[in-house]
């Protein structure tokens, strides 16, 4: 199949829920039908190695991922139909969260990304294999940065053209409009760990 033009239609033949996740759907708002594709997976990190599954309340606010990984466990609040809510949307921009992205939230910090338990690794990779085979994500990635990616317009983050088309494994970092830095600055060796392919 080509995936290079996945559109909605595609969504409505992808399994919803991840058959390893505890399911706590989100009683709130969903961010919408997604626009068109490729598919693309987001990931970030909480700033917290705690959490409290919630159906209402997410960390003081009301935009979850579609799924957290906590201490090795994943749990998922949207279904792969439709958005999630956590990236920034800005007026007049390129679309964010319904750009066809499938987006997690790690309880963890980013400036120790690559010292997460090793059931949390255990836990990503498998889940990244289910993501792609429901969507069609490539299995590989940008490089990723530290703390000098914050802010707006960073080195590593995407144009609204490379955005669009990209179809691949990203961070919050990566995002336009978003000036977060997490997840960090994961290793190659990670990575090549989560069976990504650096580009």
């Amino acid at each position: 199949m080509d995936f290079s033009s996945i559109t909605r239609e595609r969504v409505k033949v992808m399994a919803d829920w991840y058959h390893d996740a505890e399911h706590i759907p989100w009683e709130g708002r969903t961010g919408g039908k997604f626009t068109n594709g490729p598919f693309r997976g987001v990931l970030h990190t909480t700033e917290s190695k705690n959490f409290y599954p919630s159906t209402k309340t997410y960390y003081g606010h009301k935009n979850p991922p579609h799924f957290t990984l906590h201490d090795g466990v994943l749990f998922q609040h949207y279904p792969l139909s439709v958005a999630s809510r956590t990236l920034v949307n800005a007026p007049g921009g390129v679309q964010t969260n319904r750009r066809s992205a499938i987006q997690i939230e790690i309880a963890w910090l980013a400036k120790d990304i690559n010292n997460m338990p090793k059931r949390n690794w255990e836990a990503l990779e498998p889940w990244m294999r289910w993501v792609e085979i429901q969507t069609g994500i490539e299995p590989t990635c940008p490089n990723f940065g530290g703390v000098h990616e914050y802010g707006l317009n960073n080195p590593l983050e995407f144009s609204n053209k490379q955005w669009k088309k990209f179809n691949g494994w990203c961070g919050h970092q990566h995002v336009p409009e978003n000036k977060h830095w997490d997840p960090g600055s994961i290793s190659v060796s990670n990575l090549m760990r989560l069976g990504l392919e650096v580009e």
